[in-house]
């Protein structure tokens, strides 16, 4: 029984470390994780409330961004004060300036183009989280304490392990010779 836990725990651990790799990896210049047309959010303030709560993993599926009409929750990278965050505001104003560019002005007066728009709110899924734990994983001095160092720890004990098999069979095998 003790065995079958730990392998359930090993099991979970490995799944968490490689889903948080892939998202790492997977970062855009804005630190969202991109796969495909689906952006992951990991809410890290109360900015976004009271739609979205502090530690919900919200998966936004851009779609067809030209689709976007007023009075659509948009999810869009705020660039203002020379911080890029992502924030949640309704459509006041679409302007198709050309055939492939359209830009919309936001409540609170933000301006963007179709490109910093992630895409609605209605389509978006949530998983509520608990947030520290993700935003240690998310972090590089979790990442490593959390996922580098045991993994090269277990890697070193596997090393260990297949050198004294090698060891005690060449024992054996000298054992047996003589």
């Amino acid at each position: 029984m003790k065995k079958f836990i730990l392998n359930i725990l090993f099991t979970v651990y490995a799944l968490i470390a490689v889903f948080t790799t892939v998202c790492l990896l997977s970062y855009n210049e804005y630190k969202i994780s991109e796969f495909g047309d689906n952006s992951i959010i990991l809410v890290t303030n109360d900015d976004l409330s009271p739609d979205f709560n502090k530690g919900d993993l919200v998966i936004v599926k851009a779609g067809n961004k030209s689709k976007i009409a007023v009075g659509d929750k948009v999810f869009f990278y705020n660039s203002r004060d020379k911080k890029v965050e992502v924030a949640l505001a309704p459509v006041v104003k679409r302007e198709v300036v050309t055939s492939t560019e359209i830009t919309f002005t936001f409540e609170g007066d933000h301006d963007v183009s179709r490109q910093s728009a992630l895409g609605t709110a209605y389509v978006s899924s949530v998983i509520p989280l608990d947030f520290a734990i993700l935003s240690i994983l998310a972090s590089k001095w979790g990442f490593l304490f959390l996922i580098v160092f045991p993994s090269l720890i277990a890697f070193i004990y596997e090393i260990t392990v297949v050198f004294s098999e090698i060891k005690a069979e060449k024992k054996e095998s000298n054992a047996k010779s003589k």
